[in-house]
């Protein structure tokens, strides 16, 4: 239930229209998937005491009205009746004035006594939120890494204290969003290795043990419960899936303090496979505990929502048993004994969108006949033009959704028809998920499918999985899907089934490619990029090669979109 503030609240009236915006719309934009008390309820309460906080909302209110007015208003937004100079560029302005109070608020908070640590906490949530929206991840990671280091000072305070079990310093709810926030920055540095400061530790620097815990010494999330034989809802899924994985990640942080200096970045030797196993038991328990659950999504009393929850949520646990089992690989070519995983995840995926696509058609062109969003699509990269999901509008949430499996399956994936299938489903909506931006994913994923598949594209009449044109401009200006006119099953598509049991039949009737030999398979080394100003720079290379050493497989290029 979305909590609902007294009249009494300090707002001028053109802020208590962006505020109103927040609590009908952002705040279960920035939920995501999953239900979350944090947004819904404990940021609205802490609006009537708190002016960081109140600052912050207003901030993120109208950054929610520049990306709306930027791209096509949702036909339940509120009417735009004393708004002045209704624009995005004006928008932004509030959102940016806005921001600089709550950070200056914040400050002055943080200088005062205790009953100002939670706020300082939510605060860093918060103004964390708004960098990743506007794609400034740099600073969101700087704001994450003092919110965990301040979390951690407050702990550290209480365990001085010497009391028997001491308390936490704010509620578990404000926890489980730094833990997130912690699992996000960090897989987002696994990715694409960014330099320091801008690296999320969960250990202590091994160079300086001594130091403050800047980067944390507890574990972030506070439930370190063992795995149940079944998980009673999604929430408790959730919970358990974010401690497994902070888990996962202290681990892999600390064997690689014991790695040597001139080894493969990222990359464990196959002998520490064994201290890993535990992790592999966790995987398969959390799994089955979670299988009733995933069983259970089609059921009629299961909210949209949360059915697309239980579907990300499984997508990201196969994405977790891929990367975590090949952390101990120095070869792309054990990537492919995944290929159950990609496809589950790329099907998963496709379910979530297709309900998001029906559930928008529904509200947006209620008469299909006078739908203006049916726009002629150039052919996508099979051929066709099926697969646009002309309905869904930008979006932007706090938590993390489909967008980094399908990149996994986009860059690792070596199966044509499977990759391609990824690299649309990220192309199909404008999506920004924290710091993990669809557009760029996609991008990216269609730069290493170039070089790999380099010989294959320069031949397309020869090749059954050759692009109908080149991959840098397939689909539609906006890599659109087309989910077609046929009405959407249980979350999947007749359409999309249709059409890809046509391909699998043509492919079947012709000569197959080759596997992608090792030699031309690449992995992504780097990605220095700027959402704000649409740019990237990528570089790719030789996986598993010591750092240093030479690499003949080296690519770098610039993008821009």
């Amino acid at each position: 239930m979305i909590y609902q503030p007294s009249a009494g609240l300090p707002f001028s009236e053109q802020d208590g229209l962006y505020f109103s915006l927040f609590r009908s719309h952002t705040a279960n934009e920035l939920s995501g998937f999953f239900d979350n008390v944090f947004w819904s309820r404990i940021v609205m309460q802490e609006c009537h005491s708190e002016p960081a906080i109140r600052h912050a909302v207003v901030a993120l209110g109208a950054l929610y009205k520049t990306l709306e007015k930027a791209t096509e208003s949702p036909p339940s937004s509120p009417t735009d009746s004393g708004l002045l100079m209704d624009s995005a560029h004006r928008h932004w302005e509030v959102a940016l004035k806005q921001y600089s109070k709550a950070l200056e608020a914040s400050i002055s908070a943080s200088r005062q006594d205790v009953g100002a640590h939670r706020t300082v906490l939510m605060a860093s949530v918060l103004l964390a939120c708004f960098d990743s929206f506007v794609g400034d991840h740099k600073k969101a990671i700087l704001q994450i890494q003092q919110g965990l280091r301040f979390l951690e000072s407050l702990r550290a305070e209480r365990r001085r204290s010497f009391a028997p079990k001491p308390e936490e310093p704010v509620e578990d709810e404000i926890i489980q969003m730094f833990t997130r926030l912690a699992i996000q920055a960090k897989s987002y540095d696994m990715a694409f290795h960014f330099p320091q400061p801008h690296v999320i530790r969960l250990l202590p620097s091994p160079t300086d043990p001594l130091s403050p815990a800047a980067e944390g010494t507890s574990p972030v999330s506070i439930h370190q419960e063992p795995i149940p034989p079944q998980f009673p809802s999604l929430l408790d899924a959730r919970i358990a899936w974010d401690t497994l994985l902070e888990r996962v990640f202290r681990f892999t942080e600390l064997m690689f303090q014991f790695v040597s200096a001139g080894s493969a970045p990222n990359i464990l030797p196959n002998s520490m496979t064994q201290y890993g196993q535990q992790f592999q038991a966790d995987l398969r328990a959390w799994s089955d505990a979670f299988e009733p659950l995933l069983s259970s999504r089609f059921a009629p009393s299961v909210t949209r929502q949360e059915k697309a929850g239980i579907a990300v949520l499984k997508m990201f646990h196969l994405m977790g048993e891929i990367l975590f089992a090949m952390t101990f690989s120095d070869s792309e070519m054990h990537f492919d004994k995944y290929r159950p995983h990609f496809k589950t995840i790329v099907d998963l995926a496709q379910e979530v969108v297709g309900d998001e696509e029906r559930s928008a058609k529904e509200k947006r062109c209620p008469n299909p006949g006078r739908c203006t969003h049916q726009r002629n699509h150039p052919p996508d990269v099979f051929g066709g033009n099926d697969y646009a999901a002309h309905h869904i509008k930008a979006s932007f949430s706090a938590d993390l959704g489909i967008v980094p499996p399908l990149y996994v399956v986009a860059t690792k994936s070596r199966d044509r028809q499977i990759r391609r299938q990824a690299i649309q489903l990220l192309r199909s909506s404008s999506r920004r998920e924290g710091m993990w931006d669809s557009e760029l994913m996609a991008r990216i994923g269609m730069w290493v499918t170039e070089i790999e598949e380099e010989e294959e594209l320069l031949t397309p009449r020869e090749s059954p999985v050759a692009f109908s044109r080149p991959f840098s401009d397939a689909g539609s200006p906006n890599g659109s899907l087309d989910f077609g006119e046929r009405p959407l099953g249980p979350g999947g598509n007749a359409k999309w089934e249709d059409r890809r049991e046509s391909i699998v039949s043509t492919l079947s009737n012709r000569s197959q490619p080759k596997p992608i030999p090792a030699e031309k398979r690449v992995l992504v080394k780097s990605c220095e990029f700027d959402l704000r100003e649409h740019k990237a720079v990528l570089q790719c290379g030789t996986r598993g090669l010591a750092a240093g050493s030479l690499d003949l497989k080296t690519r770098r290029t610039t993008i821009s979109w």
